[in-house]
């Protein structure tokens, strides 16, 4: 039996008031933000704190096996049942089981969970607190099924490998039985294959005398080779990838199924078919959305290992930890068919080392001991390992680690290593790191790591594809984490070499955290820095220029792609960010600035472009990696930007036009109907009579909700003291974005406010 162990909880951060909970909870998000706190930047000003959690369950039979799954506690947790402890766990990111078997009593038990977040800082992003990922009660007989492992051995014909202490194993189509047997090798008839254009999945169930156990899986073989590239069933793929992190925006680091199936279907719907889950393993949310929607996933185990990139970090504990937490990610991930890559690492600068490679050598062979059917990555940042070569951003221990919290005072100052190191360097830098990655210095710096892997994952470093592949034919590589900007000399690569399998940008969907290490901040915008400013996708799910220029460039979007800078800040110089390249916006609705000269980006296919401004010429520019820039005093209109070949033939056009006058507050559900207890998306945005977005809009906006719970509100803003548990948020870019969860009633009513226009209003039916 299988229950859901996340109602009725009871919460409070200690030294403060009992508060009844449903879980998933992100005790950070509710923190007070604060711009003396520890984690700083890193978090966007969110400090930790120390959370007890309760919850009192009845148990009927004590004969039966009572196991506790927890997907994520962020972070080191120590569990009670009836005041007894029974286990801890340190690591934020990785699920665990807690065997509560012989600590139940019959009738009422209460279990009690205290969770230390308070040493900070510990991440270089937003972790969130608390148990913000879902909780699971396995009731079982105690000779219940404890494994089951499938791994496809060959597609034609199709022959898949069930390793399990069951007895019987049965799969099925949908309801139709296929095949049965014992374990070991099972031949499936007119197998459907899995991968990401067509995720189809089977079920498995194995049985015992006392249990049945049911597991998805598809029908997926992975082979990779130098000179075929990475291959899906035989079929050669080239991964157009993404990073992506693990919160959720305005619902903080709360793991919903509604949010991932939303994130997830954005991502793939605007081109990507591969995501890097950085830098921490997925949940099992995110891996089961990925098998039914069809997404490559590199699965990652850490941002790095024993040498410290924030003072409390992972690398506290990393020698005693890290085979188990490589397990629990080995473990969650087997029978997940979209899972393809395993990374052990990111940025680890101690690949630089003697000692560094060796440890990549015992942690690629541990992973291929649990394994053996996935390659072993990892994202090696070359400059940082030429800068740790020369003594250069290197973590320095001041004394003896403790593990207290650091002075409140301005004592103690944390000087920027590792991965935060190269980000700062990185914007200095900007299109030199790209020269420095290569050369003798950057070979020498990925040299070991790249024969420790099966495949070297290279953040920043595409300056080597072109001389590796030549001098090491043998060598796979992967960009793990590369710049938009970059994209054209990458994929240029990408489709060129075998050895070189894909191209992850970073990041695919802004995230919380990193705070404007990315964004086009303009100093009209008061505030902590907040969102990382940095995504293809802003925390709205809304895909921006950067998104359209990914397009084109992949060769998805046939037509040009026409993005203006924002005229309302026409006056404004913005400080720019090194990964983020445009802050311009797909909008000619600019009604009121007029004469005020606008700066017009296009992304296009072909030779040249032209552009044209109510029927007049603007002109003609070759197009230099995909892109032209036009200047043009801003009029309504429309604004229509032809691409051409090389003998100035028109291949394809796309316009963009001035919306209505009048402005209204709009609110448009993303579903018509939800369940009772379900999350949907209510993006609520100022829109002339035609819902075309008015992106100079920034006003407050109110919310009344019956019938469901606001569970996040907010904007895209990088920059904002607003929060997102309140009822009121500012709109940005005249976009706002809601996330409501739908009561028992037959209906969801939302009313929206903003001063000087009138009330917007909209029902969503709510079904059994």
């Amino acid at each position: 039996m299988i229950l859901d162990f996340n109602r009725d909880w009871r919460f409070r951060k200690v030294g403060e008031e009992w508060k009844d909970i449903d879980l998933p909870h992100d005790a950070m998000i509710l923190e007070k933000r604060n711009a003396r706190c520890r984690n700083g930047v890193n978090s966007g000003y969110f400090p930790g704190g120390i959370y007890e959690y309760e919850k009192s369950f009845l148990v009927e039979d004590l004969k039966k096996s009572h196991v506790l799954h927890f997907e994520g506690i962020y972070q080191n947790s120590t569990i009670y049942i009836n005041e007894k402890e029974v286990m801890k766990h340190r690591y934020g990111y990785t699920a665990f089981d807690c065997d509560i078997s012989d600590d139940v009593i019959q009738g009422e038990n209460k279990i009690f969970i205290h969770v230390d977040n308070s040493l900070e800082p510990n991440c270089r992003w937003y972790s969130g607190s608390g148990i913000y990922r879902p909780v699971t009660l396995y009731v079982r007989d105690r000779n219940y099924i404890k494994s089951v492992h499938i791994e496809t051995l060959s597609y034609d014909p199709a022959i898949i490998k069930v390793e399990t202490d069951g007895e019987i194993v049965e799969i099925y189509d949908e309801e139709t039985l296929l095949c049965s047997g014992k374990p070991g090798e099972l031949m499936i008839p007119k197998a459907k294959l899995w991968s990401e254009e067509t995720p189809h999945l089977y079920t498995c169930v194995v049985k015992n005398q006392t249990d049945k156990k049911r597991v998805k899986f598809g029908i997926r073989k992975l082979e990779w080779d130098p000179k075929r590239g990475f291959l899906v069933n035989g079929e050669s793929v080239k991964l157009r990838g993404g990073c992506i992190h693990h919160d959720h925006g305005v619902l903080g680091a709360c793991e919903y199924q509604e949010a991932e199936e939303r994130r997830i279907r954005i991502l793939k719907e605007n081109g990507f078919n591969a995501i890097r889950f950085s830098h921490c393993p997925a949940s099992q949310i995110t891996l089961d959305v990925c098998d039914r929607l069809g997404m490559y996933v590199m699965n990652e185990t850490f941002d790095g290992w024993y040498t410290p990139k924030t003072y409390h970090d992972y690398s506290r504990c990393f020698y005693e930890d890290w085979k188990d937490d490589i397990t629990s990610m080995v473990e969650s991930s087997f029978n997940h068919p979209c899972v393809i890559m395993y990374s052990i690492g990111n940025e680890v600068s101690e690949t630089s080392t003697d000692k560094g490679v060796a440890l990549c050598e015992e942690m690629r062979d541990f992973v291929h001991s649990l394994d053996l059917s996935r390659p072993v990555t990892a994202g090696v940042n070359v400059l940082l390992n030429v800068y740790a070569n020369m003594g250069m951003g290197v973590y320095k221990e001041k004394g003896t680690y403790e593990p207290k919290p650091l002075p409140e005072d301005d004592g103690y100052k944390e000087k920027k290593t590792g991965s935060a190191f190269f980000n700062a360097m990185a914007q200095k830098l900007g299109k030199l790191m790209f020269v420095m990655s290569a050369g003798k210095k950057g070979d020498k710096a990925c040299f070991g790591a790249a024969n420790a892997l099966d495949i070297i994952g290279l953040n920043y470093a595409s300056s080597r594809y072109d001389a590796d592949v030549k001098k090491y034919p043998d060598r796979m590589m992967v960009g793990s984490e590369t710049m938009v900007r970059d994209l054209p000399y990458n994929w240029e690569r990408v489709m060129k070499y075998p050895q070189l399998i894909g191209d992850f940008v970073w990041s695919a969907w802004d995230y919380l955290g990193e705070a404007c290490i990315g964004d086009w901040t303009y100093h009209s915008y008061q505030g902590l820095p907040l969102l990382a400013g940095q995504g293809m996708i802003d925390i709205t799910g809304k895909p921006l220029a950067s998104m359209g220029f990914m397009q084109v460039v992949w060769g998805l979007r046939k037509k040009p792609y026409i993005a203006v800078r924002p005229l309302n800040h026409a006056n404004e110089k913005p400080s720019t960010g090194a990964w983020q390249f445009t802050n311009a916006i797909d909008s000619w609705s600019w009604r009121g600035y007029e004469g005020i000269k606008a700066i017009v980006e296009v992304y296009s296919p072909g030779e040249k472009v032209r552009l044209i401004l109510n029927e007049k010429q603007v002109g003609i520019k070759r197009l230099k990696d995909y892109k032209a820039i036009f200047k043009v005093p801003y009029e309504n209109g429309t604004l229509t930007a032809e691409a051409l070949d090389e003998n100035g033939n028109v291949i394809s056009a796309h316009s963009i036009k001035t919306g209505e006058k009048e402005t209204i507050l709009s609110i448009k559900p993303e579903k018509k109907t939800v369940h009772p207890g379900e999350l949907f998306y209510v993006p609520i945005e100022f829109t002339d009579k035609n819902g075309d977005l008015k992106p100079d809009m920034e006003e407050k906006i109110e919310l009344n909700v019956q019938g469901g719970r606001l569970m996040g509100f907010g904007s895209a803003l990088c920059k904002s003291d607003e929060l997102f548990d309140q009822s009121y948020h500012r709109s940005y870019r005249g976009r706002t974005l809601a996330v409501i969860k739908a009561d028992d009633e037959k209906k969801v009513i939302i009313e929206a406010f903003s001063k000087g226009f009138e009330k917007a209003h909209a029902e969503i039916e709510v079904k059994e």
